[in-house]
């Protein structure tokens, strides 16, 4: 009978050293990588410079032109006025090129034109995957215009892996926002993923002979809370600034922010400015990433088998040997 017992005890340590290892390998096979949350992926980065240079968004498997910035040649939006609107185009995508790219320009309410001689429709060629092209477009301002700002859409019909391709992208040129902060420019990628990182552009000068400590973006869409309100920090007196900023959007789908600016002005009164509605495509998840929760979700299942198998093996094994010992 104490034969029996101790024979009993070794298989019943048996059965847990494989019930943990078949644990282990569920519990392994299981395992993802824990990121930090969408909201505390937002984040700003300034650069103390007169003209805005953008950093490279986030990237895409297929071929997307972009406006991914701009600037105005020829001073401030005015009435009447003849400017050089210099766009940079962005191809998104890492590995597939956009050729024979033609590019075509329209305004909403037709207050900017090209200049006199000038086409609307440009031919931008062939933008390389990744890469980026810098096209100068003279444009006038009509006598008529009054308002904060002007828009620019810009229509992409493209070439890529055999298909022809199109995408809109509008830029909104704002005039100077108020006395004391003056706006140069401001621009929003076109294109998003979902818990990414969105790249806004925001380019001012402090007008007035005093530091502007409470001044800040007010962005209103379905965005992150971390992206509702952007601190620009403190705005010295004479300074021009440009500072790049991560957007962060929380569903797929076309989407739509409002940007307003606001702080106290040189003569203590609350100033908000109105710098424009954007529309914004923001795709799921790139394809890599689902491939990769598939596979992590058939490992994981694969191991919960694995492990349920060898219990059920140990257990008709203990209870073979206990029914040939005893009976």
């Amino acid at each position: 009978m104490k034969k029996l017992n101790k024979m009993l005890r070794e298989l019943l340590v048996c059965l847990v050293t494989v019930i943990c290892l078949g644990t282990n390998f569920s519990t392994v096979a299981n395992a993802t990588e824990v990121e930090a949350p969408a909201d505390e992926q937002a984040a700003t980065e300034a650069r103390p410079a007169a003209q805005a240079v953008a950093t490279t968004a986030e990237g895409s498997s297929a071929a997307i032109v972009e406006v991914q910035d701009y600037t105005i040649e020829g001073g401030m939006i005015e009435a009447g006025k003849e400017i050089t609107v210099n766009l940079t185009l962005h191809n998104t995508s890492s590995s597939v090129n956009a050729s024979s790219t033609m590019m075509t320009l329209s305004n909403s309410t037709g207050s900017l034109y090209p200049a006199y001689g000038k086409s609307n429709q440009i031919y931008v060629g062939n933008i390389s995957a990744g890469n980026t092209k810098v096209v100068s477009v003279p444009m006038t301002i009509g006598s008529n215009f009054a308002g904060d700002a002007i828009d620019l859409t810009c229509r992409f019909d493209y070439a890529s892996q055999n298909a022809r391709l199109t995408n809109t992208a509008m830029i909104v040129i704002p005039i100077s926002g108020g006395n004391t902060i003056g706006v140069k420019s401001i621009n929003v990628s076109s294109h998003a993923i979902v818990n990414g990182k969105s790249l806004l552009t925001f380019s001012y000068v402090n007008q007035s002979s005093s530091n502007i400590t409470d001044a800040k973006l007010s962005i209103e869409g379905n965005v992150s809370s971390a992206s509702k309100e952007i601190s620009l920090d403190t705005v010295y007196a004479g300074k021009a600034y440009t500072q790049d900023f991560y957007v962060t959007f929380k569903e797929p789908g076309n989407q739509a922010i409002k940007v307003t600016l606001q702080y106290t002005d040189v003569d203590g009164e609350v100033t908000v400015t109105d710098l424009g509605t954007f529309d914004v495509t923001v795709s799921k998840q790139n394809v890599e990433e689902e491939n990769n929760s598939q596979i992590s979700f058939v490992v994981s299942l694969i191991g919960k088998i694995v492990a349920m198998a060898i219990i059920i093996f140990a257990a008709a094994v203990m209870y073979v040997y206990i029914k040939k010992k005893v009976f």
